[in-house]
């Protein structure tokens, strides 16, 4: 929604860049970038996991500091024992959903390759007609779709942020090769996209009717949820703090079982963001 904003109110082109979001699944985020089918990623979790790996990929700027998401289950399900012996689904392997599903399991006394069988079937929307049809008896959400399935009567059997609270969710990923040949490029693209993220904030009601009309919604109590849930995740000034920082290499390095400490310079570089707050 940053991002689009930053685009519907100019100033990718005041900053003399023309600018195509694409939906794609977060996997092909980081093959998107390697291959330059695109410049920026916003799926952070897949470049994160592989910059950790050593792959030349960066996070120049983040947008969400926490996960937005919910485990959402069946409505007959309303603890993580009824889990035991179903199927929850996922996204895709390898990235934020996955890394978070088992997390949340595993703090629950469940085994995520034992007791559960977990499946990447692909886009949210998928994950959320397979909820709705019963082919799936839980599986994580983000907004809008985790607040339209507790409209629903679906139950909440957890909250991410609840244990994970260093997270990014969201933010700009591009190539080591981008950053040594076209730095100009990216600071234009993370100047307007700060502006975009700024003025999403300050203008609540715009950016509610701005929300609605992104989600085809008439609903605007639906949409206002939405903002008032945003403005606790997004991060201030895509720049966060050294604390946050080292929670998410931790869960990092824990998560991936990588037995060396992470250098932040391998994963981030903040010197777009540093100078565009200047």
């Amino acid at each position: 929604l940053p991002l689009k904003m930053a685009q519907a109110k100019g100033y990718y082109q005041k900053e003399g860049l023309e600018v195509e979001i694409i939906l794609v699944t977060g996997s092909l985020g980081v093959p998107a970038v390697l291959g330059n089918s695109v410049h920026f990623s916003t799926a952070s979790g897949s470049i994160l996991s592989a910059a950790a790996r050593g792959v030349p990929v960066k996070l120049v700027s983040i947008i969400t500091t926490k996960p937005s998401f919910d485990l959402i289950s069946d409505p007959k399900i309303q603890s993580f024992p009824q889990l035991k012996g179903k199927l929850v689904a996922i996204t895709t392997r390898g990235g934020t959903f996955e890394h978070i599903t088992r997390l949340i399991l595993e703090r629950n006394g469940l085994n995520p390759d034992k007791d559960v069988t977990i499946l990447a079937l692909g886009r949210q929307d998928d994950l959320y007609l397979g909820l709705k049809a019963g082919r799936i008896s839980a599986a994580i959400f983000s907004p809008p779709r985790s607040l339209m399935l507790a409209r629903e009567g679906f139950f909440k059997l957890a909250v991410s942020g609840d244990y994970l609270p260093h997270y990014p969710i969201g933010g700009l990923g591009v190539t080591d090769e981008l950053i040594k040949k076209n730095p100009g490029d990216i600071q234009l693209f993370v100047n307007a996209t700060l502006r975009g993220i700024a003025y999403y904030r300050q203008n609540r009601a715009e950016s509610i009717k701005f929300i609605a009309k992104e989600l085809k919604s008439p609903d605007e109590s639906f949409a206002t949820q939405m903002f008032d849930w945003h403005q606790t995740v997004i991060a201030d000034e895509g720049r966060p703090s050294q604390a946050w920082i080292n929670g998410v290499l931790d869960f990092t390095r824990k998560s991936l079982d990588i037995k060396a400490a992470i250098p932040p310079e391998q994963v981030f570089d903040f010197s777009f963001v540093d100078k565009a707050n200047r």
